[in-house]
């Protein structure tokens, strides 16, 4: 005896209705869930630590964010003061001109692009011509078997490979087949989890580093921020804190400031139910399109 069962239209039925409903299951499920852990670990704002949840699904993007041991970095943001020199900026009017531009430019890009947008669509239309294929198998269409594989791969794909990289575009900025803009994307990814940069060129001897790794149930991104924070400086010492990095002894030094943190980008708990669909396959499976194909089955079963 065979563990899979015959053909009939109650088992068409029972995998139609089985389909849809874990597709309604995925759909209104969170299909994101990103967890991120910073501290400051150097400089004045020293021990704070930023803590944010982030929860996707198919239309909304749910964020809560905490702060622990904020009173330093409260007056960390009341004491810096950041006033670039006028005569720093007028030597160099050809030079500002383009970097004006350029952010104007990405900006309009990023506008046009919405990558997380574009990634849940993707998802919704896979799920919906999941659910239509099991309608067409019911009416015999031919080559069933490979049009199903095809789909619930793709359904797959959209929920563990499309969704995390819209969403890791969406943060960075970055734009597709250009591996310059991969790396400005990773260093935007860092600059954001450091709340203190809100000038251009208030940091000095910045470095920036993003490690990705693989986690059992999603991928993690260990960033770190470091830099001498001009906000820290008096003015007539900008020009010698970018030139040189302060020494130890010098009153410039505790400019320094250290950010480390973590993101987690896991996929939603009710993601896994989706491979319940291949084991409706199995248990109620198709009728074949030739009654000749019907009789080969029962006779291999017998």
């Amino acid at each position: 005896m065979s563990l899979r069962p015959q053909p009939s239209r109650i088992g068409g039925g029972v995998r139609i209705v089985g389909t849809v409903l874990i597709a309604l299951h995925l759909f209104m499920s969170a299909w994101l869930v990103i967890q991120f852990e910073g501290q400051y670990t150097e400089g004045r704002p020293s021990p704070t630590k930023v803590k944010a949840l982030v929860a996707i699904d198919n239309e909304q993007t749910l964020i809560d964010v905490k702060m622990e041991n904020s009173t330093r970095f409260l007056v960390y943001m009341l004491v810096r003061d950041y006033d670039e020199p006028k005569n720093s900026t007028q030597p160099e009017p050809s030079s500002s001109e383009p970097s004006d531009d350029t952010p104007a430019t990405t900006e309009s890009n990023d506008d046009d692009i919405d990558w997380l947008k574009n990634g849940r669509k993707a998802t919704l239309v896979s799920l919906v011509l999941l659910c239509l294929s099991e309608c067409l198998v019911l009416a015999g269409i031919p080559f069933k078997a490979t049009l199903r594989a095809v789909l619930f791969a793709g359904v797959v794909a959209c929920f563990l490979v499309v969704m995390p990289t819209t969403y890791v575009l969406d943060l960075a900025g970055g734009d597709d087949g250009d591996e310059e803009d991969d790396d400005d994307g990773e260093d935007t990814i860092a600059d954001e989890t450091f709340v203190a940069q809100t000038e251009q060129g208030s940091m000095a001897h910045e470095k920036t580093s993003v490690e990705p790794s693989l986690l059992w149930t999603g991928i993690r991104f260990e960033m770190m921020f470091s830099g001498y924070d001009l906000g820290l400086v008096e003015p007539e010492n900008y020009s010698s804190v970018r030139n040189e990095i302060p020494e130890a002894n010098d009153t410039d030094s505790q400019s320094f400031v250290k950010f480390e943190s973590y993101l987690d980008l896991k996929y939603g708990k009710n993601l896994p139910s989706m491979f319940l669909i291949p084991l409706l396959w199995f248990f109620f499976p198709s009728r074949p399109r030739d009654s000749k194909d019907v009789e080969k089955l029962h006779l291999e079963q017998e």
